[in-house]
């Protein structure tokens, strides 16, 4: 129905709408913003969907805001409705600077978000993106291509990033720093000095959050990453803050992108596994203004990492949630 009600369409919605208590000005106003209708096999009216464009407080862009009603609430019924809204206003983009570059839910209910605390509803693809400061859920998800903010002249669009080729560089070898027999932590350590990446106290304390390493054949340090166990306050739970450095040597390599790959494997098949589950799912901070222009889209398609916001700094922020992952409801009574 987007852009099309009838008058006699009007009228049925109007209805629809008042029989929820939902009527008057406020009502007509929002007409406007009908994408779909949901009818029986008798033809009645028994669901409304709409949308209206906002700047999202705590993902700070332009999405479409989705609400429905509907006459018998059930998951399969809303998860289609939501589905062809979602599909309907994905038609509609084209990536225009000023074009909302998805859809998101506000979740009010705290029985649905208790009923349904998966990280990722997957029958929606809807997102967990954190809590406003009302307890209200944040729900997100991206049209194909969206982009987070103004790309580099060598950003990649999201197809080609998907087809981009990230096998390892033969030069190298990925392996745990405690399973290591070719570099140890003084190696670490020595390579955040003579890089500057890490203070002196900082990098001592730091040392022991290094997971995997990269290593040539030459037993040359040439990639570390860190991963720690922390709350994240608008996400409300535990995560695995992630970090990675390469060396200026091997920055045009693959090398990144297979440490973050790596990490990512091996602390989902722990969760999965049930050898640890402190943490169901991992986050980052993309600080590096080039990183941020050349790998811009919502989500990065071959992690599945999801742009949910930015720092005080600026910087991006990602998450990626482990397969079955759940998120806390809001502190508070429970429902009933």
């Amino acid at each position: 129905m987007r852009g099309a009600l009838t008058e006699e369409h009007t009228e049925e919605v109007l209805e629809f709408w008042s029989a929820r208590g939902f009527g008057g000005d406020a009502a007509r106003a929002r007409l406007p913003a009908v994408v779909c209708v949901a009818v029986n096999e008798e033809g009645e009216l028994v669901g409304v969907s709409s949308a209206t464009e906002q700047v999202v407080r705590l993902i700070g862009r332009r999405l479409w805001v989705y609400e429905s009603a509907l006459a018998d609430y059930s998951d399969e019924l809303a998860a289609a409705m939501f589905d062809s809204t979602f599909e309907a206003l994905a038609d509609e983009f084209e990536g225009g600077v000023q074009d909302p570059i998805g859809v998101c839910l506000v979740v009010t209910d705290r029985e649905t978000m208790e009923r349904r605390p998966e990280a990722v509803w997957h029958d929606t693809e809807l997102t967990f993106a954190g809590y406003l400061p009302d307890d209200r859920q944040i729900r997100i998800r991206y049209f194909w291509g969206a982009k987070v903010g103004p790309g580099s002249s060598t950003a990649k669009n999201i197809d080609q990033a998907a087809a981009r080729d990230y096998r390892l560089d033969e030069r190298f070898e990925i392996e745990l720093l405690a399973e290591s027999s070719r570099v140890t932590a003084d190696d670490v350590l020595a390579l955040w000095a003579r890089e500057g990446v890490v203070a002196d106290a900082a990098a001592r304390r730091r040392i022991d959050q290094v997971q995997l390493v990269a290593v040539t054949g030459d037993r040359e340090l040439a990639g570390v990453s860190t991963v720690y166990l922390d709350r994240s306050d608008r996400l409300r739970t535990d995560l695995w803050h992630y970090r990675t450095f390469v060396t200026s040597d091997y920055r045009q390599s693959s090398l990144a992108a297979q440490l973050l790959f790596r990490n990512q494997e091996l602390l989902e098949r722990r969760f999965v596994s049930g050898e640890d589950t402190r943490a169901p799912g991992m986050i980052f901070e993309v600080e590096n203004e080039f990183l941020m222009r050349s790998l811009n889209t919502a989500v990065w398609p071959r992690s599945g990492f999801t742009f949910i916001g930015d720092n005080a700094l600026g910087a991006h922020i990602r998450v990626r949630y482990f397969e079955g992952a759940r998120v806390p409801p809001p502190e508070g009574t429970p429902a009933a």
